[in-house]
Parts: structure tokens; C-alpha cells; sequence
């Protein structure tokens, strides 16, 4: 456990009020509280974030398995969950899944779609709220074209100024590109991996494809 986060913790008012605080925040949630032993990877994850931001402007990071059903979703937003909660910063997630994204969620107010077609609408987003939930939507878009984009470079610098951190839930990262055009430009990418289910050579081959568009 890194000094910084001891000391957010004290602030915080310790183990069980951040506790209390997480089950509030599920209360209204997408996904249910993860267990004792899954919550303590994500502080460790939450861990390493802290480690790379620099403390001052927001930061974006990109969540993605190497092939569909690794529990991209729940992991991302568990830990932005645990961010928003432990550092009572606002903490943005966005569904950036192209090819599945999360049906429960309605399109309503700014999505990410519609993001990527007028950054401006960034300004709409409203406060208040420690997590922010911004669903996929279903405007028509070529993603490849507008990831790539000054659009999308736009959006992550309304994002960085309006959020602490932007999490954004990416497509697998063998079946598309887009996770590595969503993290490029970002702080970096987390790779979900689930224990015992795909042969290390396929999660390498995965690691690869990210590291070739410079990818961290």
C-alpha cells in the first residue's frame, strides 16, 4: 500500500466508513459490490493509478480484456467506483465498447457517441455527482475514424478538465482495434485477464497488438 493512499484512507475516515461509503454508491450501481478479495485487488489497482497521475490535471485510463467475457466492465467500474469513493474526487466511466456495450444503461443526457461527434457537449455533463455514468449511446459513427480524430482528443481534454480520473470500459483488444486507439492518447491501458481461462501466449499476443500502437 503506497503512503499516498494510507493517508486519503485517513482522511477518508478509515476502513469502514469507505466501506459504508462503497455500499451507498452500490445502492445505485451497474454492477454489485465486488467480495472482500476482489475489492482489495482493485484498491491495488487504484494503487497504481494514483502512482502515475501527476497529481494536478485529470487522467484517463482505458480498460480492456484480450477477448470478450474477461469482466472488463465489472473491473473498470468497480475501480472507478473505489476512485471516486477513497479520493471524493469526481470520477467519470464511460462505456467505450463499440462492439458490446452495456444494455442496461439508457441514453440519456451526453453519451459517448455523441461526445465523439461534438466534444463540446462535454459542457453538458453535469456535476455533482462522485461517479458519473456515460453510457455508449447509438449514434451512427465510424469509430476507428473519430478515435483517431481531433474529436477524441478534444473529449479527453474536456474530460481531464471536468473529472480527477475518466475511466473508460474499451472492446476486447484481439477483436478490434479501437482499445488501442481509446489509450493511446490516455494515461494508459489495464488488461483484465481472468485466472485460468486463456493460454498466456494469447494474452501476450494481445499485449503486443496494444505495445505497436504505443500503448502503455
Amino acid at each position: 500500500m503506497s503512503k499516498i493512499l494510507d493517508s486519503v484512507k485517513i482522511r477518508s475516515g478509515g476502513e469502514d466508513e469507505i466501506n459504508l461509503r462503497l455500499a451507498n454508491l452500490g445502492r445505485r450501481s451497474l454492477f454489485p459490490l465486488p467480495h472482500e478479495r476482489q475489492r482489495r485487488e482493485f484498491e491495488n489497482i487504484t494503487n497504481a493509478l494514483m502512482n502515475l497521475h501527476d497529481g494536478h490535471s485529470g487522467q484517463t485510463v482505458v480498460f480492456a480484456s484480450s477477448v470478450k467475457g474477461e469482466g472488463t466492465s465489472f473491473v473498470s467500474y468497480n475501480v472507478a467506483r473505489f476512485l471516486s469513493v477513497i479520493f471524493d474526487r469526481s470520477v467519470a466511466w464511460i462505456d467505450g465498447n463499440f462492439r458490446s456495450p452495456q444494455k442496461k444503461l439508457q441514453s440519456e443526457g451526453v453519451d459517448f457517441r455523441s461526445l465523439l461527434l461534438d466534444p463540446d457537449l462535454v459542457r453538458e455533463i453535469p456535476e455533482g455527482d462522485a461517479l458519473h455514468v456515460i453510457p455508449h449511446g447509438t449514434a451512427p459513427v465510424k469509430s476507428t475514424s473519430l478515435l483517431t480524430s481531433e474529436n477524441y482528443l478534444r473529449v479527453l481534454k474536456g474530460l481531464q478538465d471536468k473529472f480527477f480520473f475518466t475511466v473508460i470500459d474499451g472492446p476486447p483488444i484481439l477483436d478490434t482495434v479501437d482499445s488501442g486507439h481509446l489509450a493511446q492518447p490516455a494515461m494508459g491501458l489495464v488488461l483484465v485477464v481472468e485466472s485460468r481461462r486463456l493460454d498466456r501466449e494469447v494474452i501476450r499476443h494481445g499485449i503486443q497488438s496494444v505495445r505497436s500502437n504505443n500503448v502503455n
